[in-house]
């Protein structure tokens, strides 16, 4: 069962694979962006703007190096938060405010969150998430009330700045969009994994791996919160279990507990339960009278006789004992005196030469 809770959730290969691929797109991204700047910083014959361009660009490519393997992506990314706005920041300072330099700014903000909630060990770093905000929030809006009071270092035709900015506003709509995209993509991706891990979980907490039937937490569950009242309780206990497992090992004895689950679940109706109540004890509740039970355990012994099980070269017989008690017996309809009295029975037939069905406490 520890091995099949473990396989619920993905490896840390994967995550790791995942979160390598989501930082090589942001690095592989901004390192395109920054080498077109670099490139519009040629044409306007800005040299700083364009050095200080495709350094960050190269800083950008050259951040994927040394990747694989990485379990934390976080000190990168700040490298390239940082370096981003460092640069966007900057090249206001040379062209002005108009030119939507700022936009990478802004950007870089919901880019960073969404990296670090994604990241597996985003958990780690998520605290350092609101300093970065503040620093780059204050550095803006400072770098914006200077730049405004002031005037840039070069000075270009009118048309040029609606350009360029056109050109970065386009930039960073296309960042937000694709790390939007990618993000609700993801979340999605993750919510519908959740929902299949807890519905396997709930599986694992209800059923018994071994036999695939309810447990006695499940069972007890569904019993308490059952409308009808026309029902028996048959308990039934494997004769000899100990000794099959002394002879022919805990492998057969499997194979015994899944033979007597799936003629249990054979001989009931679809609307009965059948149970592993623990070890070698088995546990239905049918709906019907008395009669009915003695059908239901006539049908389960027949399919036990007619089982081809073998052990050692023969055939190995597989006989049950049971205790059947009414719900109508227990005036108040009392689980635990159903049980009580249903397990009494089982002892009786277990002492009075195992193999039959007791109905009554004599």
């Amino acid at each position: 069962m520890v091995n099949k809770i473990e396989r619920l959730f993905h490896s840390a290969d994967e995550a790791q694979m995942a979160d390598r691929a989501r930082y090589c797109f942001l690095a592989v991204f901004l390192g395109c962006v920054h080498s077109l700047l670099a490139v519009v910083g040629i044409l306007l014959m800005c040299l700083p703007l364009a050095i200080t361009n495709i350094f960050v660009a190269a800083l950008d490519f050259f951040s994927i190096c040394g990747t694989k393997g990485t379990k934390n992506y976080f000190v990168r990314i700040s490298i390239l938060y940082f370096a981003t706005c460092s640069q966007s920041l900057f090249s206001c300072v040379l062209l002005g405010w108009s030119y939507g330099f700022a936009t990478y700014n802004l950007v870089m903000i919901p880019v960073m969150l969404s990296m670090v909630y994604l990241m597996e060990h985003g958990e780690n770093s998520s605290k350092y998430t609101i300093p970065y905000t503040l620093i780059n929030c204050i550095s803006t809006l400072g770098f914006c009330w200077l730049l405004y009071r002031g005037d840039p270092i070069y000075y270009y035709p009118v048309p040029t700045d609606l350009r360029v900015s056109f050109f970065n506003n386009i930039m960073g709509f296309l960042l937000l969009s694709c790390f939007s995209v990618m993000f609700i993509l993801e979340l999605t991706e993750n919510r519908k994994k959740l929902q299949a891990r807890n519905e396997e979980l709930l599986r694992l907490a209800n059923y018994d791996e071994l036999t695939k039937l309810r447990n006695r937490r499940s069972i007890l569950s569904i019993w308490k919160n059952l409308e009808r009242k026309d029902y028996c309780v048959v308990m039934g206990d494997v004769d000899n279990f100990k000794k099959v497992n002394d002879t022919y090992g805990h492998e057969k004895g499997d194979d015994v507990l899944k033979l007597i689950a799936s003629s249990m679940t054979g001989a009931v109706d679809a609307i009965d339960y059948v149970s592993r109540w623990g070890g070698e004890e088995f546990l239905m509740i049918v709906f019907g009278n008395i009669a009915y039970a003695l059908k239901v355990v006539d049908r389960v012994q027949q399919q036990l006789r007619m089982a081809d099980l073998q052990a050692a070269g023969r055939k190995l017989t597989v006989t049950m004992t049971f205790g059947v008690c009414e719900a109508s017996e227990v005036s108040d309809g009392n689980i635990d005196e159903i049980i009580r009295r249903a397990d009494q029975r089982l002892y009786l037939g277990k002492t009075s030469g195992k193999n039959c069905i007791k109905i009554r406490d004599e």
